[in-house]
């Protein structure tokens, strides 16, 4: 009987462990950040290049838009890492060492185990996107081929409301297809500007867009879109595309029926002027990300 009420308790004891959430526990993560611009070997391996400068990253709970609380690789007395990490501390030595590191709790309320990450190639803004990331992962790569589109992003978190730089510097015989604005943190009557910074050499702030409301989360439409005026004839409202992506004419309405519409331009990044990519909101409350799609030509 003392053998079959000892085994009941060892059995309850052993069910409460099983079915008790994992506790949080701080993770160090690392990773070396890899470029690859289409070269192959001749064993049909990639040819790879490590990037130990130039690189920013922001680390969110896995399947989200948050940001996780960082601290320094390593640091047992848990000394504070600014997320996202900049390109300074992701080449310093007391900060991450030329690679993404880091020390978090991970918000993965299922495992206790994952992360996203989103690494920035400053130089050329190409971008990868690390979807469940975790501590076992040491190779990030970042596609960075000419020839094709790419999708690049990268964060704006305003403290100004000033013309803002991203970092991003776009790569010399580029074209700029389209650039998207993602709000995830609201403001009442309020916009962002996206373009290329106003005091380099042909530079225009509002170039990509122009406007983009920010009273709503999600992707902003563009306003300049065929509408019915309401009697004969269809319009172009102010549309949100900067000078530097399309040119459009303003429809003015029924009264005079003059109608409108907008050609598409592309921008052609040739070297000779700014390629730095900027933005510039109407509060330092908003928060979110600028998608840029863009074609290294040659």
């Amino acid at each position: 009987m003392r053998k079959l009420k000892l085994f009941a308790v060892l059995f309850a004891a052993l069910t409460i462990f099983l079915v008790t959430p994992a506790q949080a526990a701080m993770q160090d993560f690392w990773a070396y950040v890899y470029k690859w611009e289409g070269q192959m070997n001749v064993d049909g391996t990639p040819v790879l290049t490590r990037l130990t400068s130039g690189v920013t990253f922001k680390v969110l709970a896995t399947g989200t838009t948050t940001a996780e609380t960082l601290y320094v690789y390593g640091s047992d007395a848990l000394t504070s890492l600014t997320n996202p990490v900049s390109t300074t501390n992701y080449a310093s030595a007391s900060y991450c060492n030329d690679r993404v590191a880091f020390r978090t709790d991970p918000t993965d309320s299922t495992n206790d185990r994952y992360v996203d990450l989103i690494v920035v190639h400053a130089t050329g803004g190409y971008t990868a996107l690390v979807e469940n990331f975790d501590k076992y992962q040491h190779t990030i790569v970042i596609d960075e081929r000419p020839g094709i589109m790419h999708h690049g992003m990268i964060w704006f978190e305003p403290t100004t409301t000033d013309e803002t730089s991203t970092g991003i510097t776009f790569p010399s015989k580029s074209l700029i297809h389209d650039v998207r604005v993602e709000i995830t943190v609201t403001a009442a009557a309020s916009t962002v500007n996206v373009g290329l910074l106003s005091t380099g050499t042909g530079g225009d702030a509002d170039g990509f867009r122009v406007g983009v409301l920010a009273t709503t989360k999600g992707f902003p439409k563009d306003t300049g879109v065929i509408t019915d005026s309401g009697t004969t004839i269809d319009y172009y409202p102010a549309t949100t595309y900067g000078a530097l992506l399309y040119t459009a004419i303003t429809g003015t309405g029924a009264q005079t029926y003059a109608g409108g519409g907008r050609s598409y331009l592309g921008y052609v990044h040739d070297g000779t002027s700014t390629g730095v990519l900027t933005y510039t909101s109407g509060v330092s409350t908003i928060r979110g990300f600028i998608h840029y799609f863009f074609t290294k030509m040659r």
